[in-house]
């Protein structure tokens, strides 16, 4: 599965994007416990490899606002 790790930056732009547009979106790997039928479903050969599934939608309402922690506050350089 190390050849997932390149999957992983397009699906964060993808979901940045979506913010941007004001959709709702999320990373999910559930579909990996049931993926012969999730392919069999949305019509993806046997021979493709999924990674990700990235539910998107309008959502309820509004988003809210984006607040984060100062950096300072939750990355440490050469000590605790």
């Amino acid at each position: 599965m190390t050849e997932a790790a390149s999957v992983y930056p397009g699906v964060q732009n993808l979901l940045l994007t979506a913010r941007a547009l004001g959709l709702g979106a999320t990373l999910t790997t559930m579909h990996l416990f049931l993926e012969a039928e999730f392919k069999d479903v949305l019509g993806v050969p046997r021979n493709v490899k999924t990674y990700a599934l990235l539910p998107v939608g309008w959502p309820q309402g509004r988003h809210g606002p984006v607040s984060r922690r100062p950096v300072t506050e939750v990355i440490r350089r050469d000590r605790w």
